[in-house]
């Protein structure tokens, strides 16, 4: 099943979200690709561009990660090149998981 995007996908982007992919198991990659690149665009959005790029795509990841396993992502952003000091704010914001009556 692919997912037809609403915005483009800059290539650098497209790979990070497959590899971010590979860790999920096969019977959870859809939706995880789903949620995933909606959130992408929709941080593609938040900054006014027309295109997702690299960026877009860690963050989207970051936000369909509950906040509770995000400092494993630490690593695997560094590992796919990325300086995650630069997404220390994603990572540790917990919005849209905040449960009823917070």
């Amino acid at each position: 099943m692919t997912i037809e995007p609403r915005l483009p996908w800059e290539p650098e982007a497209e790979r990070i979200v497959r590899a971010l992919l590979d860790m999920v198991p096969a019977t959870m990659r859809p939706l995880a690709e789903a949620t995933a690149r909606e959130e992408g665009e929709l941080a593609a959005q938040d900054r006014g561009a027309s295109e997702v790029g690299p960026d877009d795509a860690i963050r989207g990841w970051i936000r369909t990660t509950p906040p509770e396993q995000r400092n494993g992502l630490v690593a695997v952003i560094d590992e796919l090149g990325y300086e995650p000091e630069l997404y220390a704010d994603d990572l540790g914001s917990a919005e849209g998981w905040e449960e009823e009556g917070e």
